[in-house]
Order: structure tokens, then sequence, then C-alpha cells
């Protein structure tokens, strides 16, 4: 393995080493709840996540990667019914999107994304050992999680009792305030969204989806379970309850949170206006993988303020990324095979495995890049720093990296046309089409990165 890598355990409240395991090495995130367009605080998450699972494996843990799809709640329900369609269908096409963007912000394809509707056995199983185990109780047709009978409940969030007892509605059918529900029973609104249970007609609770599913593709005391700081309580801390209670095993070993997105130094809300998405990125005029840098150049654990001037900074950076990139090839004068390890890099990516130290690395990446303007290239050192430079965008994540670029050639007359075409649609904000011109390109065998100056078109290798 190329290092062992640091996180912080919020369970722990500490720095540990991540040991690896034999075999896959089991991630879980929670995924989105799909009702609408998921906006640029959840992908915060997902592209922190995307790059644990990156470093992970250039590091050689071999990650088994689980995010989960949660198409069934209140506000999936709702949304069904007022826009007259069955559920499968409306989660159908709001999950469609959400891979689009993640495909966009070029984020890894999960191992396995199960959603929670296919996996309602597994559900009514884990809360029926649950009921047997007096962990739960039945109350009109609902079931519901005995809190009290959990003594290490709230240990992960660290919360007062009186904060954990505040409970998520339903009160007066409840034991006590801070039971949380496993089975809602039926109600007239959920309209035809309604399963079979021993305990009547309902559906699943929020918290029990993820049990169920991460125990089923990871098994019980797997590597690391992800997700927003803003899952902690009640979710994350309610899926341990339920999953160790009925199991008697930890659910993972190290919980990785990821801190809130700000907009302009204010939390994301829709009554301010500023819940923004990748398509109000693009018609700011800025690419997925512009927003893919913003979100991932600060500390995880730190909040990160975003503003149009973070858009800005990005795609300058990205300029320069590239720039450098196709000055290695150029000079290198032959494309090497990707390095199996980092020399060159080696303190950045120490920073890397050091709690994921985004900023570190930058800062050190850039560093670099500032003395290797200054002097030149042999060939062999251009060819050497060049095929660590493509582990490194892969680790990264940035699209279009360099190792698919062959040498700069003249630009024919038909690409140039399409550019052009595609510049003029992003002026009059048609960016389905522009996106559509940018995939016609790709299909020719050319990439084009937009910038503040404009777009620079590369040539793709065979």
């Amino acid at each position: 393995m190329e290092g062992f890598l640091k996180l912080y355990n919020t369970l722990s409240r500490q720095v540990e080493v991540v040991a690896s395991v034999p075999g896959n090495f089991g991630v879980y995130c929670c995924g989105p709840t799909v009702y609408n367009y998921a906006h640029i605080g959840n992908f915060r998450t997902f592209a922190a996540v995307d790059l644990l699972v990156r470093v992970l494996d250039c590091a050689g843990y071999r990650p088994f990667f689980v995010r989960n799809i949660t198409d069934i709640d209140d506000k999936t329900i709702s949304g069904a019914r007022t826009t007259g369609q069955s559920l499968a269908t409306f989660t159908g096409k709001w999950t469609k999107i959400f891979r689009e963007d993640c495909r966009a912000l070029n984020l890894v394809e999960p191992s396995v994304e199960p959603c929670a509707t296919a996996h309602l056995d597994e559900q009514i199983d884990l809360i029926g050992l649950l009921l047997e185990k007096k962990f739960a109780y039945v109350r009109s047709g609902s079931v519901y999680f005995r809190v009290s009978s959990w003594k290490s409940y709230g240990l992960l969030s660290r919360l007062s009792e009186r904060e954990l007892l505040m409970g998520d509605g339903n009160g007066a059918e409840k034991e006590n305030a801070g039971d949380f529900v496993l089975w809602k029973a039926s109600k007239e609104s959920d309209g035809e969204v309604r399963y079979g249970s021993p305990w009547g007609e309902g559906r699943p609770g929020w918290h029990i989806e993820c049990s169920a599913m991460a125990m089923k593709y990871l098994g019980n005391n797997f590597p690391i379970h992800a997700g927003g700081i803003d899952l902690c309580f009640p979710h994350h801390e309610n899926e341990i309850a339920q999953t160790e209670a009925a199991t008697g095993q930890n659910l993972a070993k190290l919980w990785f949170h990821v801190a809130h997105l700000r907009i302009g130094g204010e939390k994301m809300s829709k009554s301010i206006g500023n819940l923004y998405n990748l398509n109000d990125i693009r018609e700011m005029g800025y690419s997925p993988e512009t927003l893919r840098y913003a979100l991932l150049s600060g500390h995880y654990r730190q909040p990160l303020n975003f503003a149009v001037g973070s858009l800005r900074a990005s795609s300058r950076a990205l300029g320069r990324l590239r720039q450098h990139g196709l000055r290695l090839v150029e000079n290198a004068g032959e494309m090497p095979a990707m390095a199996e390890k980092f020399e060159i890099f080696s303190p950045l990516w120490e920073a890397l495995l050091d709690d994921l130290h985004v900023p570190k690395a930058l800062g050190l990446l850039f560093s670099h890049l500032q003395k290797a303007t200054a002097g030149g290239y042999t060939a062999s050192d251009a060819r050497k720093e060049l095929s660590e430079w493509l582990r490194l965008m892969k680790v990264f994540g940035f699209s279009y990296p360099v190792e698919k670029f062959s040498m700069q050639v003249t630009t024919p007359e038909e690409i140039v046309a399409i550019a052009e075409a595609r510049k003029r649609l992003r002026e009059d904000r048609d960016f389905a089409g522009a996106d559509a011109l940018r995939e016609k390109l790709l299909g020719l065998g050319w990439s084009i990165q937009d910038g503040s100056g404009g777009y620079e078109l590369a040539r793709l290798s065979d």
C-alpha cells in the first residue's frame, strides 16, 4: 500500500489510522432523497466522499463504495401526489437527474447504489428483530424504537439529554418523546403508497432504510460510514442504535462527516434564495468541473463559504493545472504510463493521507507549479513528472485529465465551428444545447474546457 490514510472519527473525536482490511474495503455514504434537484451543499458532501474513495483507491485499500437512494419519504410521496405521478415514475425522474449531475461532476460511480423501495424485506426483517428483542414497540400500526432501552444512545452526537429526547412528532402515540419511528402506519395522504407488513399497511421510517441497506451490502462493523454533518443527529445516531441493538455488533468503525456549505456567509435556504443547484452554476457561466474544484478546495471538516468569486478563482486554478499538464505533454515527447507511486508529489500525497488536507495539498501543488514555470524540463524529467501528474489528476478527479490528450495539432474547421456554435448557445443560456454539442465534440475526439477568457480545445488520444 502507498501509505496509510488517517481520518477524523466523529465517534471517538480523534484522528485515527484507517487500517486496511482483507478484500474489499467497505464505505457507505447516505445518498440523496430524490424529490428535486440536489443542491451544491449536498454535492459538497458527495464531492468530499468522492475524494475519500479516490484516495483509498490510490492508496491500495480497494474500496467497495455504497451510496443509497432514498426514494420513499414524506417529500417523495408529496411530490408524486402533486404531479399526479406514481412514486416510481416521480423518483425515477429525479434519480436520473441526480446521476447525470454526478457524472457531470466526475463523481466515481458507486459499486452499488441501492434504493429504499427495493429493500423493504430487509427493513421489515430488521424491525421484526428489534421487536423480538424488546427494543421496539407497536402503536396504532406504527413501530417505534424505544430509545431508553439503548444505553449508548447519544454517543456519536454528544448532545445533551434534552436535545436527544426532542423527538420527531407523533408524541401522543409514543412511550417517550425521543422514541423514533421504524415503520409508519399508512395515512390518507399517502394515497396508494403503502406496503404490507406484520403490523399493517404502511412504509418504513427514514432511519431504518440505511441500516438495512448498509448491512446487506457491507455487513456489520464495516470500515467507514460517511455523510453530511447534518446527518450526525438524529439520522446516524438512530442508525447506530437500531442496528447495534438488533445485531449486537458495531455498525461501522469510523464515522466521516462533512461540514456545511455556506453561501456568502449565510446558511443555504429556500427562503433566502441561495439554494443553488448544478444548473444554476452553469447559468452563471461556469462548468461542473469548476464547481468540483471549489467544493474540494477547503478542508472537509471546516464549513466552506461559497461565493461567485470562489468559482472565478477555481476557474483560474484549473486553467493553471491544465496548462501545466499540457506543458508536460509537450516536453515529454511521448505519453508515459501512469506512475505506481508518488515521488515528486510525495509531500502533497502525504497531506491528502493526513485527514484529506486538501488546502495544504493544493498549496504544495501550486508552489510546485510556480517553481516549474521558472525552470525548464528535459524530456526525461517531463516524462517522470507527467506519469505522476496523471495519477494526481485521477486522485483529484478533474475531468479530461492529460492522459487523454495527444500532442497539440491543428484544430479542424469543423471542430472550431461546433465550438463556436456551443459558445453562442451558452451566451443565449441554452445550456442543454451547449451540453449536447460538448458531447458531440467528445464523440469526434475533442474536449472543450470553459474559462473566464473563453474556451480551449484539446485533442483526445485514441
